[in-house]
């Protein structure tokens, strides 16, 4: 078995983890729909599944009629990513990520502040 086997062989539909873990997120969610993203130079053709609230998972996929077979097989709708674009709910999905965990930070670091602004009872006075 050469290299180009073996693979073939993991991205099959029966071997490749990443489309298990994109089956439990559909069988999970409301509202999936998934997105065939072409092969580029740096990454290989994909399989973006997005659920109704812009949560959204990928993984690469052999051709993209392993994609559409996929799709067809949860009864989700499949477009081509190239074409349609992605949708605005993903775009509002990473924002709001990338907002809550700047604010955590920020929140974080407000919390460390305001602890080294206080002064500790026990120690003695300088």
């Amino acid at each position: 078995m050469n290299f180009g086997d073996k693979m073939r062989g993991f991205f099959s539909r029966k071997n490749n983890p990443a489309l298990r873990e994109l089956e439990e997120f559909v069988r999970e969610r409301k509202g999936v729909e998934g997105f065939i993203e072409p092969r580029t130079a740096t990454s290989p053709t994909t399989l973006l599944v997005v659920d109704r609230h812009g949560d959204h998972l990928r993984a690469a996929v052999r051709q993209p009629t392993d994609a559409v077979a996929f799709c067809d097989h949860m009864s989700i709708p499949v477009y081509d990513a190239q074409v349609i674009g992605y949708p605005q709910r993903m775009r509002d999905f990473e924002r709001r990520r990338r907002t809550d965990a700047v604010q955590d930070i920020d929140d974080d670091i407000a919390e460390l502040e305001r602890r080294l602004s206080e002064t500790d009872p026990n120690s003695p006075d300088e």
